[in-house]
């Protein structure tokens, strides 16, 4: 089957345009609609002058695509006047007597691929009127002299792609009088010569990529005053090349990407383009941006600089490129970007910088870009918006921050405030993602309660704790009944200071991101409470939260301060699954009606032993040679139900001197041993943690809590287990070293034996002391907390 046309442009001009990426930038495509269209007005103007083609004439309505069957020969029509066709060696000759034998102007562009051709003949297509011709055979390696010299009317848009071509048929093509567009993509031209394209001052567009071009001679392009567009990406030029480009002064757009382009991007990299507008510089090697970059190319819209190795954009960088448009810097390593770089950049709409390593969204990259209004920053290494960030005077109609590990506390309140009251895509305001704390992860920042912003280190929770002006409040009971709904008891640690309840959140947990699915107001005081130090809350079934959904709880509490005011806290449990509580037989006491003054909510507690509940009875550490932490954690007999159920899991975590650096979760039914990847030697402590028990953990009947640490323990790990276990493995070696040594004397004459013996050699040392253990930059570990799913 033939090559298929890639958009309606390439069809209209007959060309198979095979370097077009429009993945990858819409921006060239636009450019190319924009650029060639207009150059294809001769084309067009003859064809709606033509009676045959013209759209209104009768013949336009009757036209039939030709009935071709022949053997060997398959045809179809994708458009009006468009014929393409697949065959063997015979198809040319099929073709050519048909196309006789029509009406003229019934085919206007014809597009073949044929097989066991390596030579394209003479005169094969005698007396037969075509605007445009593709000829693709995978074999092609010569074209004659006098190939095109009996068409009834000269080409105006030709395509060789796809052949092994290794030169310009220059005495070929220059019989092709006005030839507007010519492709030669996909073959295997190594130079080009300075009379390789005489004769074709007509050419506008000029497709050469995909060769093996390494070298371009200075006066190759002179003999193209007129072009337009220049395509050579995917060959294996080099800067020095890049002189050959000095004739083409009416040249609007150039494609140079997948080259070998080396070095830095200077102000004379390109020769004077004054009416060059798009180019395209991707996939090489370019190592930074220097001062004045490209001063030869002041008309210049759209710039794509991605996948190359720029890691520094200098100061006034783009001093001579302020009609800039549209800048593509992805996937390169800039690290930061300053004000100064971007200053001459007030025309700018688009900024790509996704797949760097920014590592804070700071004024310097939005004030100075005035019109900026689609900013793309994803898979960065961002985790803060700097307080300086103008965000009132942002007009940003696109901003994307995926994959990037934001650090949610209270310094972003003010632009998480502007994303949510921007006019920006629902996408866009979901793509900003937290990173930590850990009690915010993986929630969508827009979606996170204000009161949650906090700043101050997190508590690495097995279960979340808050602080609220010397309290602690944590969830301690969870139950759910289907027919009376939710029961939560929280506790209060310190719990002498007044507070009184404000209000319930429910975020239920989608994926990635916690969506608030209810919010109620919530009524107490502790003076008025026969227990401060525990608050039960009630949800009622009404409010219909779903079976096996995964939400998260939270209470919103108000504290007096000092100066009488009120400061806002609040307290969040661990993301549960909704499950339906086991149901078990109640005891006398529960039986009893509750007593007027008690009107706080039942929480169905049990007087089943405290021996059926699964805990944590020891947490063994083993430290390898080779940097990894073997945790073993026992648990206590108990049932096989109990210790099977879904709702009993054991969390393990791993933390360093900074932050938690591994965390992985077990059911209780299977074993709990696990091995995690450290640097050594170091300090580090692992701790254990039920988090859900099979059963509540709130004993009401005895007023008794299932000791802490039977549900909780922490392992301190030192360097010098490391250091221990290092001389350890130092002396085996040293003994192995030492015994291979002997077996070689053994080996060796008796004299020499003897006197080795008598002179014993001090062995060399050939193991060098441990290094000193570095403390990494924060900023790293919250990369990996936010990118390491375990």
């Amino acid at each position: 089957m033939p090559k298929p046309f890639r958009n309606l442009l390439v069809l209209t001009l007959i060309m198979t345009a095979s370097c077009l990426d429009v993945t990858e930038n819409n921006a060239t495509t636009t450019t190319e609609t924009s650029t060639l269209t207009s150059t294809s007005g001769t084309i067009a103007a003859e064809e709606n002058a033509s009676p045959s083609s013209s759209s209104s004439s009768p013949s336009d309505a009757v036209w039939e695509c030709p009935n071709i069957t022949k053997a060997g020969v398959e045809c179809s029509c994708d458009f009006p006047h468009t014929l393409r066709c697949t065959g063997d060696r015979t198809a040319l000759q099929v073709i050519s007597e048909h196309l006789k034998r029509s009406r003229p102007d019934t085919i206007s562009l014809l597009d073949m691929t044929v097989t066991g051709i390596s030579v394209l003949p003479a005169r094969f297509f005698e007396d037969v009127a075509l605007h445009g011709l593709v000829v693709s055979t995978g074999e092609l390696k010569r074209v004659h002299e006098n190939a095109f010299t009996a068409l009834a009317r000269p080409l105006q848009a030709l395509g060789l792609p796809n052949n092994l071509l290794d030169s310009v048929p220059t005495i070929a093509l220059s019989h092709l009088i006005g030839l507007d567009r010519l492709d030669l993509s996909h073959n295997k031209l190594k130079t080009l010569e300075a009379d390789s394209f005489k004769g074709l001052s007509s050419l506008t567009y000029l497709d050469l990529c995909d060769n093996l071009l390494s070298q371009l001679s200075p006066q190759v392009f002179l003999a193209l005053p007129v072009l337009r567009s220049l395509r050579m990406r995917g060959n294996r030029l080099s800067v020095s090349a890049l002189s050959a480009l000095r004739g083409l002064k009416r040249l609007e757009e150039l494609d140079l990407s997948s080259n070998l382009l080396l070095g830095p991007m200077s102000p004379n990299l390109l020769p004077q383009m004054p009416r060059l507008h798009f180019l395209t510089v991707s996939e090489n090697g370019l190592v930074n941006v220097q001062q004045g970059a490209l001063m030869g190319l002041r008309n210049l819209t759209y710039l794509s600089l991605s996948h190359n190795q720029i890691d520094v954009l200098e100061d006034h960088s783009f001093k001579y490129l302020s009609t800039l448009t549209r800048l593509d810097l992805a996937n390169n390593r800039i690290v930061a970007v300053s004000s100064a770089s971007l200053a001459h950049l007030e025309k700018l709409i688009t900024l790509d910088l996704t797949h760097n390593f920014l590592r804070a969204l700071t004024a310097d990259l939005v004030v100075p870009l005035k019109s900026l209004q689609d900013l793309r920053l994803d898979d960065n290494e961002i985790t803060i918006v700097a307080s300086d960030v103008p965000t009132s005077k942002l007009r940003l109609k696109r901003l994307s921050l995926a994959d990037n590990p934001l650090n949610c506390d209270c310094t972003l309140l003010e632009f998480a405030n502007w994303m949510i009251n921007s006019s920006l895509l629902e996408e866009d305001k979901s793509s900003a993602v937290c990173a930590t704390p850990p009690a915010l992860e993986n929630g969508v920042l827009t979606q996170v309660p204000p009161g949650s912003l906090l700043c101050g280190e997190p508590t690495p929770p097995m279960m979340t704790r808050v602080p609220l002006a010397g309290m602690q409040l944590s969830l301690k009971e969870f139950r759910y009944d289907e027919s009376t709904g939710i029961n939560l008891l929280w506790h209060m640690e310190q719990c002498t200071e007044r507070y009184t309840c404000d209000s319930l959140i429910v975020y239920e947990t989608i994926d990635d991101s916690e969506i608030r699915t209810e919010s109620s107001p919530l009524h107490c005081d502790s003076r008025m409470m026969r227990d401060p130090c525990t608050l039960p809350v009630a949800i009622p079934a009404s409010v219909h939260l779903k079976l096996g959904h995964k939400y998260r709880y939270c209470v919103v509490l108000l504290v007096p301060t000092a100066y009488d005011d009120m400061s806002l806290g609040l307290g969040c449990s661990d993301v549960i699954v909704l499950e339906e509580t086991l149901k078990r037989r109640k005891t006398a006491t529960e039986e009893q009606p509750p007593s007027e003054g008690d009107r706080r909510p039942s929480t169905s507690s049990t007087q089943s032993p405290l021996d059926s509940y699964p805990r944590i009875t020891g947490v063994h550490v083993n430290v390898s040679d080779k940097g990894y932490l073997h945790v073993d954690v026992v648990l206590s007999r108990t049932t096989e139900t109990t210790l099977a159920s879904p709702t009993c899991q054991l969390s393990v975590v791993v933390f360093d001197a900074i932050s938690a650096i591994h965390r992985q979760r077990f059911n209780c039914s299977v074993a709990f041993v696990t091995d995690v990847k450290v640097s050594l030697p170091g300090y580090y402590r692992v701790c254990a943690s039920l988090d859900e028990l099979a059963d509540v953990t709130f004993v009401a009947s005895s007023g008794n809590l299932v000791d802490e640490r039977e549900r909780f323990r922490c392992v301190d790990v030192a360097e010098q287990s490391y250091d221990r276990q290092n001389a350890e493995v130092f002396i085996a070696m040293a003994v192995v070293s030492a015994t291979g040594v002997f077996l070689i004397v053994l080996a060796m004459l008796g004299r020499s034996l003897v006197k080795r013996l008598r002179h014993p050699r001090i062995p060399a040392q050939c193991f060098l002391p441990a290094q000193e253990f570095e403390i990494t930059h924060k900023a790293h570990y919250i990369k990996l907390l936010a990118t390491t799913k375990v």
